[in-house]
């Protein structure tokens, strides 16, 4: 919303700066035009003047009379704007004049005409008698008075003045303005990058808010659940006692139900992995041994459709509990196998990391700046949509056919880790593949 207003005031000191310089550029034009029309007037009137002394001394000139000749030209010395005046006779000799400009009037003229000098203007007129000439009359004025001269300059000097503090201030206020709106161009983008920050620290502590009523609750059954589980059990124990010798008939029912009352007990411990209620052994373990340990596992369980690139950079120690660890590392080169049916690359990459700012997804309140062990997990098959991907380590939420998964392999890895302390990331492209990266804290004490 500032912006548009910014923009806005900038058009408009442009366009007060584009008529001061119109209204400058106009003044000098008047000035100019002004000057030449007071010339052209100027001229015009010296010229009627100099017919009148030409018509008045013609009796003069014939009677060859010098003192009737200088009382007409001495009468026109009232007009301060004439300088010069001279009349002469018909073979070019001056009978009268007059001369307070500091120029001397040129010498004998012949015939009428119009010469301009600096600052000056000479008009020559003939004196005719009876259609014949007999003499000439040449005035000699100023083409501008020296007062309207100061005048004018003044006001056009005031004008520029103007004009250029005119333009001074508009284009310091030009420049004031697009700081402003760079300014507030700049805190706009700002708050619009904290909105964003905000929007996803928000929808980051909802998960958690979600994740965590799930978990209580999936705990809370799966407790009771198992506890269930190991009535059932131990009074199988007991019917196989009591049946002695008998328990040949039934021992293949009493097996099934045993084996199915252990997928439960696997389930409920999913379940509280998920919930991170399950007892852990944390130990010391480096990432990248691990993974070469179980390497030969990973290769027998992903089959040979896939080829696997290992990348295991990582020396520094984490504490977790080493057999999740393995089964958190399994399902995930599992997840990647089945995200490539028709085969392709799994990589595996171990690397030790720093992490002073949050990793994509991971709430800032939850979060820990120190040293970190980086799992990554990558495969370069089907990938997910951002729904898909944000809704990935739900309990029970499978994009695999009925009877292919249970949705719970991501919940267990996402509440191990969480339970381990450490973060997990999910970053998928459709078509492209999935890059799931687990950050573990690095073991202090091994270090």
């Amino acid at each position: 919303m500032t912006m548009p207003t910014s923009r806005g005031g900038s058009l408009s000191v442009m366009g007060t700066l584009a008529a001061a310089v119109v209204l400058l550029v106009a003044g000098v034009v008047i000035a100019v035009y002004e000057e030449q029309l007071y010339s052209t007037q100027q001229v015009k009137n010296v010229h009627e003047q100099a017919q009148i002394l030409a018509a008045s001394v013609t009796a003069a000139i014939l009677f060859d009379d010098r003192r009737a000749a200088q009382e007409y030209v001495d009468a026109l010395t009232a007009n301060p704007e004439l300088q010069a005046a001279g009349v002469y006779n018909g073979f070019g000799n001056m009978l009268a004049g007059f001369d307070r400009g500091g120029k001397r009037l040129p010498g004998p003229v012949n015939g009428a005409g119009t010469v301009f000098g600096q600052g000056y203007v000479d008009i020559t007129v003939t004196a005719s008698q009876n259609g014949a000439d007999v003499g000439t009359v040449v005035l000699r004025a100023v083409t501008e008075p020296l007062q309207r001269r100061y005048a004018r300059h003044t006001g056009l000097i005031l004008l520029v003045t103007m004009g250029t503090l005119m333009i001074a201030v508009l284009s310091f206020s030009q420049r004031a303005l697009a700081r402003r709106a760079q300014q507030l161009s700049s805190v706009n983008m700002r708050l619009q990058e904290e909105m964003e920050e905000r929007r996803k620290t928000e929808e980051a502590l909802r998960h958690s808010h979600k994740m965590e009523a799930v978990g209580q609750l999936s705990g809370g059954i799966a407790h009771d659940f198992n506890n269930l589980i190991m009535i059932v059990k131990g009074n199988l124990r007991l019917l196989r006692r009591k049946l002695g010798a008998e328990v040949k008939q039934v021992d293949t029912y009493i097996a099934s139900a045993d084996a199915a009352l252990d997928r439960a007990a696997n389930l409920t411990q999913r379940i509280l992995a998920f919930s991170r209620r399950q007892p852990l052994n944390p130990q010391s373990v480096q990432l990248s041994q691990l993974a070469v340990d179980i390497g030969e596992l990973i290769r027998h369980s992903v089959g040979e459709q896939v080829e696997i690139v290992t990348r295991l950079n990582a020396s520094w120690s984490i504490l977790c509990d080493v057999n999740q660890m393995e089964h958190v590392i399994l399902n995930l080169a599992n997840n990647a196998r089945d995200a490539m049916p028709e085969g392709g690359r799994l990589v595996i990459e171990t690397r030790d990391v720093t992490l002073s700012d949050p990793p994509p997804d991971v709430g800032a309140e939850s979060f820990i700046p120190g040293q970190y062990v980086a799992l990554s997990v990558l495969d370069h098959g089907t990938g997910m949509t951002d729904d898909v991907r944000r809704r990935a380590v739900d309990p029970f939420f499978t994009t695999k056919p009925q009877g292919k998964g249970t949705g719970l392999g991501l919940s267990m890895t996402f509440g191990f880790v969480r339970q381990s302390n450490g973060y997990l990331v999910i970053e998928s492209t459709l078509g492209k593949g999935t890059s799931i990266v687990i950050f573990m804290p690095r073991d202090r004490e091994a270090a």
